[in-house]
């Protein structure tokens, strides 16, 4: 049996109070499919201030109104019906995100279709568990803590992951008692619009989860609007600090941020080779390397160099022969997300020639659509752009060392504090560089490995806040005291 086919001709209205609408701003853009820049759509609305209003004014009046009366466990089977609606329909929506974003479908079935479904069964369970806090009253006073949800929250997403952020976001948002106003990258909104309808198939009331779409114009609109309490944003850490800066202008919203990564990973002499070499060209190659998590600075000890350098060269050359049409249900490898991402990151390795020794890739692969090929650099300068900077595709940077101390420094020299992964049979010393690892994860014998039941998110310029866990619905309510005098 196919895959059924979604038009992208069907999804070029904003998803506001359970209908698709037409945008009140007349202003529109298009959309290009990476593999060919083929035109897939050439009207996507985007979004201005009076579309962003009515989005706000129809959450608040879920939020007050219908979503208010939900029960815990009401809120349980909405998401419990929303994953069975995913079974059916998610891998579609996959198809058509696929179109535009340029990430192989190949991926849809089991990676990024389970990787959804259990987020959303996940927060399922937390609805009737969101408990408080008792102090007995020994002064006179009985206190009672409770967590409330924020209100009107946000979701500005990214283009690598556009389905898989709009559930990482609202899950835990609705899970709380919020209703959630998501916009999803221009580069990549088809998705989104696409699934939106399945929560009102679930039984989410209209205006709970709500899609408007358009540029980093709408995303400041929403980020500096006076009645949205909570924005969750993933992208760059420029716009991440311009989110902060609006979020702060506006009403002091709540803020998270999951940022950029340059993410070390570490390889000591008695690692597994194998399992090395496998996790670090498998993790730099996921969605061409346009991962935040991406392992993009590879440290090998020096008795062990020659022997994983070879490996690892040799695995990313080949490939380059999985580069492909991403809409090919057998290819593993697609192009980058647009013609300004392949020009962005050529333009870092062409300057990378300079900087370091070009040793496997470094070129665009074909003349029309935008793939380019792994590519590896060795033993960079010091202040080489390739080295320090975040590239956003499948290009890595290896360097070698010698004892654990210095490894240590090397790998937290930068801002970024996103992931780090480590490779040893010794665990006292895995241990060890997990504490000295200045990262908000680190994986021992793996790396770029996320998990919905712990915390995801960054250290220094790689973020504010966690995803994921009992973590990220703490940051969806709000704290109230409750004081009883027991002496009135």
């Amino acid at each position: 049996m196919g895959i059924e086919k979604l038009n992208p001709k069907d999804y070029n209205k904003l998803f506001l109070n359970g209908q698709y609408v037409a945008a009140k701003s007349k202003e529109t853009y298009s959309l290009k499919n990476p593999k060919d820049n083929t035109a897939v759509i050439d009207d996507v609305p985007i979004a201005g201030p009076e579309d962003v209003d009515a989005a706000v004014k129809y959450a608040e009046e879920a939020f007050h109104g219908p979503w208010s009366k939900f029960t815990a466990i009401q809120r349980t089977e909405c998401f419990l019906k929303l994953a069975a609606l995913l079974d059916e329909e998610l891998t579609p929506i996959l198809t058509l995100d696929s179109q535009t974003s340029g990430i192989p479908i190949s991926l849809a079935p089991v990676r990024e279709r389970g990787y959804i479904r259990n987020c959303v069964l996940y927060y399922a369970g937390w609805t009737d568990k969101q408990k408080g806090d008792y102090f007995p009253d020994d002064d006179g006073y009985v206190k009672l803590v409770r967590h409330e949800p924020l209100g009107v929250c946000c979701a500005i997403n990214p283009f690598n992951a556009p389905l898989a952020t709009l559930f990482l976001k609202s899950a835990p948002a609705l899970a709380t008692g919020n209703v959630m106003i998501v916009k999803p990258s221009e580069k990549t909104p088809l998705g989104t619009l696409a699934a939106a309808q399945l929560f009102l198939k679930a039984g989410f009331p209209p205006g709970v989860l709500q899609v408007i779409t358009g540029a980093g114009s709408t995303g400041a609109l929403l980020a500096e609007h006076m009645k949205i309490r909570k924005v969750s944003f993933t992208g760059s850490v420029t716009t991440g600090r311009r989110v902060q800066i609006a979020a702060a202008k506006s009403n002091l919203k709540r803020v998270t941020l999951e940022l950029g990564g340059k993410s070390p990973a570490v390889v000591f002499d008695d690692a597994n080779l194998e399992n090395a070499v496998t996790w670090t060209v498998n993790s730099i190659l996921i969605r061409s390397g346009q991962l935040c998590v991406a392992p993009s600075r590879v440290y090998v000890q020096k008795g062990i160099a020659e022997k994983f350098i070879d490996a690892y060269k040799k695995k990313m050359s080949a490939a380059a022969d999985n580069l492909g049409d991403p809409q090919d249900p057998n290819v593993t490898m697609g192009p980058m997300v647009d013609a300004a991402q392949l020009e962005r990151v050529k333009g870092m390795v062409e300057r990378g020639k300079s900087e370091a020794e070009l040793v496997v890739g470094g070129n665009q692969r074909g003349d029309t659509g935008c793939f380019m090929e792994p590519t590896v650099f060795l033993n960079p300068k010091s202040d080489a752009e390739i080295y320090r900077n975040e590239i956003f595709g499948p290009v890595s940077v290896i360097k070698t060392f010698e004892t654990e101390e210095e490894v240590l420094k090397l790998a937290n020299d930068t801002e970024f504090g996103l992931m780090a992964g480590v490779f040893t049979k010794d665990i006292n010393r895995a241990l060890r560089m997990s504490s000295g690892m200045e990262a908000g994860v680190v994986g021992v014998n793996c790396v770029s490995l996320q998990n919905m039941q712990a915390p995801f998110g960054g250290k220094k310029q790689s973020g504010i806040g966690r995803e994921m866990g009992e973590y990220a619905l703490r940051l969806f309510t709000e704290p109230k005291t409750v004081l009883i005098n027991m002496a009135a």
